[in-house]
């Protein structure tokens, strides 16, 4: 047996004792950021039909610095489709290449990167639409609510 892990991607378990106990929701949100980010997240979730997390989706916050299993993560909760705001794909554990908010499907499995909510919030802040045009067409097109709550 070899004296080391040749992958040291730590597992799921730390994301999911973050999680509501919910397990058969479509969609997983992994964001980071300071707790005002948060309205504006909520602002961004309820324009696409999600207003109850926990109920309709699995929100994470998790620090931007620290390593996930994201695929193990993605198994364990049975999701098909994450939205990822400022994460790099090699810090979850994915290996591949995609520009930001072009939505990319693998193994059955929808994927979003954008970049953090705090430069979304403020470059719109400043008149820079760009990234949140682009975060919500991406959005309408591939993210939407199944049932949005009325």
């Amino acid at each position: 047996m070899l004296p080391f892990d040749l992958i040291g991607q730590p597992g799921p378990d730390a994301a999911l004792a973050l999680l509501g106990p919910a397990r058969d929701l479509p969609l997983l949100v992994v964001y980071h950021g300071e707790l005002a980010r948060r309205a504006f997240l909520k602002r961004i979730l309820g324009a696409a039909g999600y207003r109850e997390p926990g109920r309709q989706l699995h929100l994470l916050e998790w620090p931007a610095d620290r390593s996930l299993d994201l695929s193990g993560l993605i198994r364990r909760l049975g999701v098909h489709r994450v939205i990822l705001f400022g994460y790099t794909p090699d810090l979850l554990g994915l290996h591949l290449h995609v520009a930001n908010y072009t939505p990319v499907t693998l193994a059955g499995v929808s994927y979003l990167f954008a970049d953090s909510l705090s430069y979304i919030e403020e470059t719109k802040a400043e008149g820079d639409n760009r990234p949140a045009a682009a975060l919500w067409n991406s959005i309408r097109e591939h993210f939407l609510a199944p049932d949005p709550l009325t």
